[in-house]
């Protein structure tokens, strides 16, 4: 069954230290963390550059996605190690 909200859902996962640090603080201004993230998206529209130039020294680092592959896992001192003769 499809969804019966109107928007699609954003779905994101931040650091559980820096969401509860950050629903504190718009706590204490009566603000809600769904707002602001509406707020910020309006804020990006209307001065990408500026908004972004002050988000620059906050950004994340990139992470890579989904699962790792199976050869990266297979990558160990034995691929580096001489082959073994056969008795």
């Amino acid at each position: 069954m499809s969804s019966q909200h109107r928007e699609p859902a954003l779905t994101i996962r931040p650091p559980a230290d820096l969401r509860q640090a950050v629903t504190g603080e718009l706590n204490e201004r009566n603000l809600e963390v769904q707002a602001f993230v509406v707020a910020c998206f309006h804020a990006l529209l209307a001065d990408p550059e500026g908004f972004l130039g002050k988000l620059s020294e906050h950004w994340p680092d990139k992470k890579p996605r989904g699962r790792p592959r199976k050869n990266d896992q297979a990558t160990t001192d034995s691929d580096t190690e001489a082959p073994q003769e056969r008795q």
